[in-house]
């Protein structure tokens, strides 16, 4: 015990700039979860009137759980959320970072306000779909924005709490849904502020997000490549508490213009000289031009496919099965009754929370591909020990409750080693394994990977559950089993430079060798090195 405590306060230190400086990191992260969160939940409720009734005596649980209505809903959200998340990589550039996240809140207050205010499934399912487009946008606008105000010697870190904080919104979410599902009582004539008020919280956290940011200093980072140079230089002086006079400031500055000249001459490469200099079609043909980058050479196709298959993992373990049917799931393990199932996805809520955090703590020591076959056999044992109590006792669970709880215990270890492995980890991997001048549009397919695969889950989970029944557990399983044998054969990331990941991934070119030498050049020329050599002397 007493190695264990000294372990954490080594590692607590070695994060202590993460934790003193919560200004600059994390911004609105748990909003996005919370909100995501809380449209998954509602459908729990039993109040009557609901917008999804056909006719006014029809009670909500039944239409519900009407598998074409369930399915229309979930495709109104995480259409938005993909549509959403994809559209913010342009307005981020075009608009800037803050007003990017200003106006995704604004997306989601419209939809926040069609949802609670619905008399009819159609404003429901426009509501969500705008809902699902700021969440979407939100995702990847306060990830944008924290990875760029963020210091670089924590910036790993960050990308490690952003999981943690999402973790936090989705436990906010679980426990809101579960109080207000009292109000009116827990039986059919449960009021409808029941599934109206966490709908309507959703509005909160966008206000406090959309306010906040506005005393936010814009990403110096995306001030530099708009030749906003000093407004750059006055974002660092508020984001460090430092004059820009002092060596931190300077350093970072400097890093900053670097790595602009860094990319803008990447870009330039990419150019076709054949193509005009100017107009939708040079742009165009620059864009494929840096697009196909990633799939020109066997080593940069392998990139790609191990990106893209780490986040088809990472869904088809059945994390979103779990998050978006929780309730149903439960009380299909045995769990009678609207207020036990939502208790027990609160549950879920706060395992996955404190899962997180000794991830954010010891993953660099432990290192990325241990960290994922480990998490994913245990969620492959969770969903083999599910199906066989469903399939044993799922016509009998009245009269053996002991083993709904015991399935349910499997349900809430799942969702830790989820937390704990394919949660945070898998994010991280896929920023490491590509080289810098395709990190960005690297990362951009393995997060579609990541949301396409979301969707099809989502979709296909209600049918499964109502055809497949324990036959569901099983399926995950397999896939579970299937991701760990294929994390035994990617390339360890921790601790290794981008040159050794050219190797392992059988780069011939030295791709990140020459970036290294061109980041040299560029760092001479705008006097990097001859700063840090005045400042040692």
């Amino acid at each position: 015990m007493r190695l264990f405590g000294v372990a954490i306060k080594r590692n607590a230190i070695a994060h202590t700039e993460l934790f003193n400086r919560p200004r600059r990191t994390l911004r609105g992260c748990p909003f996005v979860s919370f909100d995501l969160s809380t449209m998954s939940k509602t459908p729990s409720h039993s109040s009557e009137e609901t917008p999804l009734q056909k006719q006014p005596l029809n009670p909500v649980r039944a239409l519900w759980e009407e598998r074409r209505i369930v399915g229309l809903a979930l495709f109104c959200t995480l259409g938005g959320f993909l549509y959403g998340s994809m559209q913010n990589g342009w307005a981020s550039e075009k608009f800037g970072r803050r007003r990017s996240i200003t106006f995704a809140c604004l997306f989601l207050a419209l939809g926040t306000a069609l949802q609670t205010g619905a008399r009819n499934a159609a404003f429901l399912f426009v509501g969500r779909f705008f809902t699902g487009f700021g969440v979407g946008a939100l995702s990847v606008g306060t990830s944008l924005y924290n990875t760029e105000i963020s210091p670089s010697s924590i910036r790993g870190s960050v990308g490690s709490l952003f999981q943690l904080s999402t973790e936090f919104g989705t436990l906010l979410a679980f426990w809101i849904d579960f109080g207000t599902n009292y109000i009116g009582g827990t039986g059919e004539g449960q009021s409808e502020a029941a599934w109206r008020i966490p709908l309507a919280l959703q509005l909160a956290p966008g206000i406090i997000l959309a306010v906040g940011i506005l005393f936010a200093p814009e990403s110096p980072r995306w001030l530099v490549s708009k030749s906003r140079n000093a407004e750059a230089l006055e974002a660092l002086v508020s984001l460090r508490r430092r004059p820009a006079e002092s060596d931190e400031v300077q350093i970072e500055y400097l890093e900053i213009l670097g790595q602009h000249k860094f990319e803008s001459e990447l870009a330039d490469l990419e150019k076709d000289p054949q193509a005009s200099t100017t107009g939708w079609r040079a742009s165009l043909s620059t864009s494929w031009k840096q697009w196909s980058y990633l799939f020109r050479t066997p080593a940069n196709r392998k990139r790609v496919l191990v990106g893209v298959l780490i986040m088809f993992f990472q869904q088809w373990n059945g994390i979103n099965a779990v998050l978006f049917y929780a309730p149903t799931i439960f009380q299909g393990l045995g769990l009678s009754g609207t207020t036990v199932s939502l208790l027990a996805t609160g549950v879920v809520g706060i395992v996955m929370l404190i899962a997180t955090v000794p991830t954010v703590l010891y993953l660099d020591r432990v290192g990325r591909k241990p960290t994922l076959i480990a998490g994913a056999l245990a969620m492959g044992v969770c969903h083999a020990i599910i199906a066989g109590l469903s399939g044993r006792y799922q016509d009998s669970w009245l009269t053996h409750k002991a083993a709904g709880w015991v399935a349910c215990v499997f349900v809430w270890i799942f969702s830790v080693a989820f937390a704990m492995s394919f949660g945070p980890v898998s994010w991280v991997l896929c920023a490491e394994i590509f080289p810098l001048r395709a990190r960005s549009k690297g990362l951009s397919i393995t997060a579609s990977s990541s949301w396409i695969n979301s969707f099809v889950v989502g979709m296909a989970t209600p049918t499964m559950l109502a055809n497949l029944r324990f036959g569901t557990y099983i399926f995950f399983a397999a896939w579970c089993f299937i991701g760990a044998a294929f994390c035994c054969f990617i390339p360890e990331t921790a601790g290794h430079s981008l040159e050794e990941m050219d190797v392992a991934f059988g780069d011939t070119n030295k791709t990140s060798e020459q970036d290294k030498e061109r980041m040299a050049r560029i760092n001479a020329e705008i006097g990097y090195d001859k700063y840090l050599v005045q400042k040692s002397e």
